[in-house]
């Protein structure tokens, strides 16, 4: 079967390489799957660059996410049954034609869902709500503050605080991504371009400060987010697009103001989908994938604007995945017309 596989880390355009490999054995409790289409995410590219949270044993393939068909399942499995539609959840390698994996780690997909929708299910749409609902645990009514309110993720937490009826203050750095949050049900939109953020989330929370917050940006923004905190706030740190692709350690930085942390007793935690899903029983990590299918199935969520590659061009798929996707999530083809 063909396989991306990387053999060292490095830059991705030198380092990943289509190969055929054996296909994998099938054992007990275990189920066989065909690859149809995988995304290629920024944390696809920092693994391979030998920067990400988890490092796999290597030779090993990118991939935390796809959608695929059922082939085969090990001896006495029950289900899920042959041909069903799946997606894949707290699973790796999935730059491949065939996986085997844990079958109830496999979520079924709804009928009529495009399957390039389905095959974006996981790392963006999960991540908004496990944030939101579960980590936060935001009921109707609560307020949430949002950094890269117009980034994949923040669009999808915008249209969750819609759905259960949560409220956002969203930071932008570029004020013409205003009437994209607005359009999505956005309450607040704060513009750092042109706006006094301190200034604004002073009267926004009448002095009292952030009850809640999510950041991906990190650095000198997500520090002035933290000296922010109402007591006992908390803020949860899950990204750093403001070192995407640095490789100078002290951009990773956020400089905090202990006193203000100390006096406030507020928290700034670190967040990971990868460590969060194990965290949690795997019956909810299913019930919420699924879930959120069905809200990407009859329309409650939108998806992102998608572009398929066929494997022989995954190194113009990577190239653009890498920096110039835009508002595009980028889709490796596995399916038998893409090779």
């Amino acid at each position: 079967m063909k396989a991306l596989i990387f053999r060292e880390t490095g830059e991705p355009k030198s380092v990943l390489k289509l190969e055929e490999i054996p296909p994998p054995p099938l054992a007990p409790g275990e189920a066989l799957v065909r690859v149809l289409l995988s995304p290629i995410n920024a944390s696809d590219l920092h693994m391979v660059r030998g920067r990400y949270g988890y490092q796999p044993e290597l030779p090993a393939s990118p991939g935390i996410e796809g959608v695929g068909i059922v082939e085969a399942v090990g001896p006495g499995l029950q289900g899920p049954t042959v041909g069903t539609r799946v997606v894949f959840v707290d699973t790796w390698n999935t730059w491949r034609e065939q996986i085997v994996c844990p079958a109830d780690k496999l979520v079924p997909v709804p009928d009529g869902l495009d399957e390039s929708v389905a095959a974006t299910s996981y790392i963006n749409p999960l991540t908004a709500w496990a944030l939101t609902r579960s980590s936060h645990n935001l009921k109707e009514g609560d307020w949430l503050l949002q950094t890269a309110a117009a980034s994949s993720v923040g669009k999808f937490v915008l249209q969750l605080a819609q759905q259960y009826g949560f409220k956002t203050i969203n930071v932008i750095r570029r004020r013409e991504q205003e009437t994209i949050v607005r359009n999505l049900g956005g309450d607040e939109v704060i513009s750092t371009d042109d706006q006094d953020l301190r200034a604004r989330l002073q009267k926004l929370t009448a002095g009292k400060g952030i009850e809640r917050a999510i950041d991906c940006v990190a650095g000198e923004l997500g520090a002035e987010i933290a000296r922010n905190l109402a007591p006992a706030g908390a803020m949860l740190v899950y990204g750093a697009l403001s070192s995407h692709r640095q490789t100078d350690p002290s951009k990773f930085i956020m400089p905090l103001f202990a006193p203000r942390l100390i006096y406030s007793t507020a928290t700034v935690r670190g967040w990971w989908l990868p460590r969060w899903v194990p965290s949690r029983p795997l019956a909810e990590v299913r019930a919420a994938t699924s879930n959120l299918l069905t809200m990407l199935s009859n329309g409650t969520l939108t998806p992102p604007a998608i572009v398929r590659y066929s494997l022989k061009d995954f190194q113009e798929a990577v190239r653009l995945a890498d920096g110039e996707a835009g508002q595009q999530k980028v889709l490796l083809d596995f399916s038998e017309r893409a090779t």
